[in-house]
């Protein structure tokens, strides 16, 4: 009887090692929201900016080969134009269009992107122009949706607290 017991132990503990050696197969990432990634913005010692609008990559610019370990992947620059809208206290009504170097960054296996479609972005002010942070688990660049563009002014109003 403790035969057929001990084969099952073995048997668990042989699955369980398989399981631990292989790698990770998926990110989690909390889901963003407006008032988090407003507070990050804010609380960091970066200018930031909001804007709705779309990013054009630059033609002609290539994405790094991948690795041969995909867990090695490493992030990289592009360069990109935004054509939109930036926010001011009466609502997303400055028109703009200019260079943004989008700051595509990786963890592991996972790297950002750069956003296609209409988002609304947290883009960061520098001496060099204006940047975006595209990570794996996005924080500066959500679908443009009236909620978001509504809570976003309502932050630049009156503040937020993220949740």
């Amino acid at each position: 009887m403790t035969a057929p017991f001990a084969s099952r132990i073995h048997l668990a503990l042989a699955v369980l090692a398989a399981g631990i050696a292989q790698p990770a197969s998926a990110l989690s990432c909390l889901s963003p929201t407006v008032q988090t990634s407003f507070a990050a913005a804010d609380d960091s010692d970066a200018t930031y900016v909001m804007g709705v609008g779309r990013l054009t990559p630059v033609p002609g610019q290539r994405i790094p080969a991948a690795p041969d370990n995909p867990n090695h992947r490493v992030g990289y620059s592009l360069e990109a134009t935004f054509e939109g809208h930036l926010a001011t206290r009466n609502g997303f009504d400055h028109a703009y269009a200019g260079p943004v170097t989008v700051d595509v960054t990786c963890v592991a296996a996972w790297c950002g992107q750069i956003p296609v479609g209409a988002h609304l972005l947290f883009l960061e002010r520098t001496a060099e122009g204006d940047r975006l942070t595209a990570g794996p688990c996005p924080r500066f660049a959500l679908p443009s949706t009236p909620r978001n563009r509504s809570d976003a002014l309502s932050c630049l109003a009156r503040g937020c607290v993220a949740p």
